[in-house]
C-alpha cells in the first residue's frame, strides 16, 4: 500500500517560517488538509509500474559514485555417495552488477498573478501534472534498464556488407560487455563476444562503438541487408513464426497467447521465482487488443481471477501470468513497421537502488529556508520527494513545485547459472 511519509522534522517549520504563511490563503487550506499530497500521489503511483516489480536495495554514496554489488550463483548438486571421505569444498560462482548514484527531477512554476481567480485549482493541476511527470520519468529510467538487458544481444544489419571487419547494426544493446570472472567487462580484442550472423557459425566481435552502433570483427565478414546478429549469450525472446529478429516482422505478425505461454515455460525452466504466485506481463493497448482476438486467450480470460498483486491495474491472473496494462511497454521500428515489446518478468529481474538517506540528503536545505517537502513512498523503499518553494522572484508571485528522485536501477546477470543466456529472469515478446 502506497502512503505519504512525513519526515520527523516538519519541513514547513524549517528556519523561522511556516511556508503556509508565505502563500495565499487559498493554498494554505489544501496543504493543511492533505489534498495537495493526495493529488501528487494519485498522479504519481499509476505510472510506477516497472519500479513496482523491482527488488529494492537501498544504499548510500556520494552523488556520482558507482558501487558494485554481487549476486551469488549455485553450488553443483551432489548425487555421488561420499564413501566415508570428507566432501571437497566448492567455490560458488558470483556475478557483479553496478549502480551509480544520480539525481533526477523536474519543476513547474505557478504564477499567482496569472491564476488569481482560480489559484487553488490551477495549483492542484500543476501538482498533478508534476506527479505524472515524476512517475513517467522514474518509470522510464527503470524500463530502459530492463529493455537494454532483456531485449539486447539480438539485432540486425540494415545494409549489405562485403568482406569487411566493421558492421553497423540497429542497436548494440547487449553487445557492449561480456562476463569476465563474474564482472561485466567492455568488449575488446582481449575480451571478445561471440555472435552469429544470419544463423551461421559464431564469429568474434572484439570492438563495439555504441555511439555509431558499429561492431568490429576479428576477421572480415560478408552479410546481406537484414541479416540477424545474435550474441551467444543473448537473452531468449519470442516472435511470431520463430523469426530470428524484429527486422523480419511484418504487419501480419500479431500477438498470440502462445508467445506468452512460451515465455512462462522459459521462466519456469530457468527456475525463475514468481511475484506473488505468478509471473507478470506488461502489455500495451495494442498487445491487449490483439490478444483479445486470439481464441486461446479468450478461452483463458473467461476464467480470469483478480490479481492480488496489481489490483485494478491488472487484466487478471491466468495462464500463470498477472496481466498488467502498461502504456510504457517499449515500442520500436524495424524500418518498415512499428513493433511492440511486451515483457514477462519474474522475481529479482532487476534491482532498484534508491538512496537510503533521502531524508538526510534533503535536510541539508540551509537553515532559514522556507520550503515544504513530503516523501511519497512508491513500492518497497522507493521514495520521490515533492518540494514546494514559496515565491522568491522579485515580484513575489511565482511558486515553484518540484520532484526529486535519487538512486539508480540495475539488471544483474545470471550467466553462470542455467544456459548461456546472460539474463534469464525476463522474456521479451516482439510482435507487429
Amino acid at each position: 500500500m502506497q502512503k505519504i511519509l512525513t519526515l520527523n522534522r516538519p519541513w514547513f517549520a524549517l528556519g523561522r517560517h511556516d511556508i503556509r504563511s508565505n502563500l495565499p490563503a487559498a493554498l494554505q487550506g489544501i496543504m493543511q488538509d492533505g489534498l495537495l499530497d493526495r493529488t501528487f500521489q494519485d498522479a504519481l503511483v499509476p505510472e510506477f509500474l516497472f519500479p513496482g516489480v523491482a527488488t529494492s536495495r537501498p544504499w548510500a554514496a556520494n552523488m556520482g559514485d558507482t558501487q558494485h554489488f554481487t549476486r551469488r550463483g549455485l553450488l553443483t548438486p551432489q548425487t555421488t555417495p561420499l564413501g566415508g571421505v570428507d566432501p571437497t569444498p566448492e567455490a560458488y560462482s558470483a556475478e557483479r552488477y553496478s549502480m551509480t548514484m544520480d539525481q533526477y527531477g523536474h519543476t513547474v512554476d505557478t504564477n499567482m498573478l496569472e491564476s488569481a481567480m482560480t489559484l487553488a485549482s490551477t495549483f492542484l493541476k500543476d501538482i498533478q501534472t508534476l506527479g505524472i511527470n515524476a512517475g513517467q520519468s522514474v518509470n522510464r529510467i527503470a524500463r530502459n534498464k530492463l529493455y537494454k538487458a532483456y531485449a539486447g544481444g539480438r539485432t540486425w544489419a540494415p545494409a549489405l556488407g562485403t568482406a569487411t571487419v566493421t558492421m553497423v547494426v540497429d542497436s548494440t544493446d547487449g553487445l557492449e560487455t561480456t562476463l569476465v570472472n563474474g564482472i561485466q567487462t567492455a568488449v575488446s580484442a582481449t575480451n571478445p563476444i561471440m555472435v552469429s550472423i544470419n544463423g551461421a557459425a559464431a564469429v568474434a566481435v572484439d570492438g563495439v562503438n555504441a555511439g555509431t552502433n558499429t561492431l568490429t570483427f576479428n576477421a572480415a565478414q560478408t552479410w546481406a541487408a537484414g541479416d540477424s546478429v545474435v550474441a551467444a549469450n543473448a537473452p531468449v525472446s519470442y516472435r511470431p513464426g520463430a523469426k530470428a529478429s524484429a527486422v523480419d516482422l511484418t504487419g501480419a505478425d500479431v500477438a498470440t497467447f502462445s508467445l506468452f505461454r512460451d515465455a512462462v515455460v522459459r521462466l519456469r525452466t530457468m527456475n525463475v521465482p514468481t511475484l506473488g504466485g505468478a509471473h507478470v506481463a506488461h502489455i500495451d493497448p495494442t498487445t491487449e487488443g490483439q490478444l483479445f482476438a486470439d481464441s486461446e486467450f479468450q478461452a483463458l480470460y473467461r476464467g480470469a481471477v483478480e490479481s492480488p498483486v496489481w489490483g485494478n491495474l491488472a487484466l487478471g491472473r491466468f495462464g500463470g501470468i498477472d496481466w498488467v496494462r502498461n502504456n510504457e511497454a517499449q515500442t520500436r521500428s524495424n524500418g518498415t513497421i512499428s513493433y511492440h515489446e511486451p515483457i514477462v518478468l519474474g522475481a529479482d529481474a532487476f534491482v532498484a537502488g534508491p538512496f537510503s538517506e533521502m531524508g538526510s540528503l534533503l535536510s541539508q536545505v540551509p537553515e532559514g529556508s522556507s520550503v515544504d517537502v513530503q516523501m511519497v513512498s512508491v513500492g518497497p523503499a522507493i521514495q520521490v520527494a515533492r518540494i514546494i518553494r514559496p515565491p522568491q522572484d522579485r515580484l513575489a508571485q511565482v511558486i515553484a513545485s518540484s520532484w526529486s528522485y535519487v538512486g539508480d536501477f540495475a539488471v544483474p546477470s545470471d550467466e553462470t547459472t542455467g544456459d548461456a543466456a546472460s539474463f534469464k529472469r525476463g522474456v521479451v515478446v516482439q510482435h507487429a
